[in-house]
């Protein structure tokens, strides 16, 4: 009978480049933007990011699949907001009370507004983050490093 071994060092890390956006605008208008100055077709995927522990939280999502550098481009939001409810104490007990908490699908980076990964044969990093850098409603962009995440299977996507 063979013996079959598992080398872990078969398995790396992904290969993808990830920006990190700061924006007040809302994830389609800022997709938009993308669009119009990268020549970039980002679109709504009809799923969003699904996480179930401890609450339900759900993060939008956009994809464009860029065939001819062979790259995968995603947008994706950063917070959400969940509904928490709670009985309420003493003259009000018998009411229930519904308040607002925003999670972070990166904890290590609570103030970024979204992220953008790029998979793939992706080697314009410094072009791109100059290109981002030129949309005027865009606060502030800027390369992450993705081996000093601590959550890095948040971005697992496929």
């Amino acid at each position: 009978m063979a013996i079959h071994k598992l080398d872990l060092t078969d398995f790396h890390d992904a290969d993808y480049s990830l920006f990190a956006i700061h924006c007040d605008q809302e994830d389609y208008h800022l997709a938009h933007s993308i669009n119009t100055n990268l020549n970039t077709r980002l679109k709504r995927l009809n799923t969003d990011l699904d996480f179930k522990s401890p609450q339900r939280s759900f993060f939008s999502l956009f994809e464009w699949e860029n065939y001819a550098l062979e790259s995968t481009w995603n947008l994706i939001k950063n917070n959400c907001k969940i509904e928490l409810e709670s009985l309420g104490q003493g003259l009000f007990a018998e009411s229930q009370a519904v308040s607002l908490k925003t999670v972070h699908l990166l904890q290590d980076h609570p103030t970024v507004d979204y992220f953008l990964k790029i998979s793939g044969n992706h080697n314009l990093e410094k072009k791109t983050l100059e290109s981002l850098n030129k949309i005027s409603t865009i606060s502030m962009v800027y390369a992450l490093e993705v081996a000093a995440l601590r959550s890095k299977e948040y971005l697992i996507l496929n």
